[in-house]
């Protein structure tokens, strides 16, 4: 088991010092004792999607237009959560079983925390992620890639394990059952659960690791194990070779150089295993004529190739119709991704893609559509799209002491509500709370605010409404209020607790 671990990649060896040499050596013995006596396919070409990929182009001092963007699956399985599955939970174990060995074995609580804050952000950076997809009428449709949030000992799909002494950074594995989907010849093997295993060693400054590496270390790790839960394998699968230092998924020495962004090659996988990305989305680019007889085409959003003798029924651009030129002013470039507001963007003519700090700040106009929804443009020149969205009332405007209006951002779709403070805001002969909604202070020390005898509506856990109307709500409340959840009662009819 401990040499299939290491072959399939699920660990993340580091030999980038002479300091640690010794790793090394132990770490080459098992890869060719694994080699010599496994069955195991270390990489297969085998597509999820009706289209093959070219070999890898290395390019060891940049991000080379003929490099692999993503592997999706290792000896013809492909392994990830479903795409049905929206939300992922995590949870911190204290240790793994069996073991003795905790998050503070080796490190204070406040490192430990410090790592586990640090895991989590950059297992998060996936939440900020939306693939755009465009319909028939040319619209962008935004897809979001995945929700994380913290789960609880009892109530997690993902569990993280503090270990030591492993040649690895993390690991990350399935447990439980499987759903076995055959597509094509490919096996697709959804889990709902997974584990991961969190290699204390790496990510505090110890025995000749910098502050800059261990830096790279807790940026990177949770991004790129969570990329594994998503379906994307290592695309440096060979030691000898590790050369992708742009890919989140990708390796590369030494570990400073690496990336510890999620990049639009790393996406372009994660939109074929969530579904986004299907063989009817494919936007093809006509390369010619080949010396086989056949055409090449090649997918301008996945990378994905296909060698056709006839081009009816197809329809294409002229790969390199660009010339090379991938300013946002040629109009060559179209969105593909964003990251929060940023957007990525890669050429409709060729395999070239913006490096991730490159991404452009969106700049939208939103106007009102009908009753649900409203339409946003993007102005950014070179980058103009159009795509619709629910409306979301996030804009507050102050009325009066009582009220303010909470409207969409696209100026309609308007509605005025009370006034909600934190009950933390009011204790102890405060005179003035700020609305949590517009943020206007507010005025305590009239008596219509402290009613509190005539109080007819209150929660479970302690908030209340003012005769007035305004909330006043304890800390335990906020998000369930947020979240239109929260139900209040008469003092005299609260439901009592187990």
């Amino acid at each position: 088991m401990i040499l299939q671990i290491v072959l399939i990649n699920r660990g993340r060896r580091n030999i980038d010092s002479c300091k640690r040499f010794v790793a090394f050596v132990f770490t080459l013995i098992i890869f060719i004792n694994v080699l010599v006596f496994s069955n195991i396919q270390v990489f297969a070409h085998d597509s999820i999607l009706d289209v093959d990929y070219d070999n890898c182009i290395l390019n060891e001092e940049a991000d080379g237009i003929d490099e692999t963007w993503y592997v999706l699956n290792n000896s013809s399985v492909c392994r990830h959560i479903s795409h049905e599955l929206c939300t992922i939970k995590y949870y911190f174990a204290n240790s793994i079983e069996g073991s003795t060995y905790t998050w503070t074995t080796d490190v204070s609580a406040f490192v430990a925390q410090e790592i586990k804050n640090a895991y989590a952000e950059s297992m998060k950076k996936w939440n900020n992620v939306y693939f755009y997809s465009y319909n028939g009428s040319g619209d962008l449709v935004k897809h979001k890639i995945i929700n994380i949030v913290e789960g609880t000992e009892k109530d997690h799909n993902l569990i993280i394990y503090p270990v030591s002494g492993k040649f690895y950074i993390a690991a990350t594995n399935s447990v439980g059952t499987e759903n076995e989907i055959e597509i094509g010849n490919i096996t697709h093997k959804h889990y709902s659960q997974w584990k991961m295993e969190v290699n204390i060693d790496y990510f505090y400054v110890h025995d000749g690791y910098s502050l800059e590496y261990i830096d790279v270390v807790r940026e990177k790790t949770g991004a790129h194990e969570f990329g594994h839960i998503l379906g994307l394998r290592d695309v440096d699968y060979d030691i000898f070779n590790w050369h992708h230092h742009e890919l989140l998924m990708g390796y590369g020495s030494p570990m400073e150089t690496r990336t510890t962004d999620i990049t639009y090659k790393d996406i372009a996988g994660v939109a074929i295993t969530r579904g986004f990305h299907t063989d009817s989305d494919h936007k093809w680019l006509n390369c010619g004529l080949q010396s086989n007889g056949n055409y090449k085409l090649v997918c301008s959003i996945c990378n994905g190739v296909k060698s056709v003798a006839s081009l009816s029924g197809y329809t294409y651009k002229t790969y390199g119709a660009c010339g090379n030129n991938h300013t946002l002013s040629s109009g060559n470039m179209m969105a593909v991704a964003s990251y929060g507001t940023k957007d990525y963007y890669k050429c409709e003519y060729c395999r070239y893609v913006t490096p991730f700090d490159s991404n452009v700040t969106q700049n939208y106009t939103k106007t009102y559509y009908n009753s649900s929804l409203h339409k946003c443009v993007n102005n950014v020149n070179g980058l103009e799209y159009t795509f619709y969205e629910e409306h979301m009332r996030d804009t507050y405007v102050y009325v009066d002491k009582y009220n303010h209006i909470r409207k969409c951002s696209c100026g309609t779709d308007a509605q005025t509500e009370k006034h909600t403070i934190s009950a933390s805001d009011v204790t102890g002969g405060g005179n003035f709370a700020t609305c949590m909604g517009c943020g206007y202070l507010l005025d305590l020390r009239d008596d219509y605010y402290n009613s509190i005898a005539s109080i007819t509506q209150v929660s479970i856990n302690g908030s209340y409404v003012l005769p007035s109307g305004i909330l006043v709500l304890v800390d335990e409340d906020i998000q369930a209020y947020l979240d239109g959840m929260l139900v209040f009662y008469h003092p005299d009819n609260i439901p009592t607790t187990q």
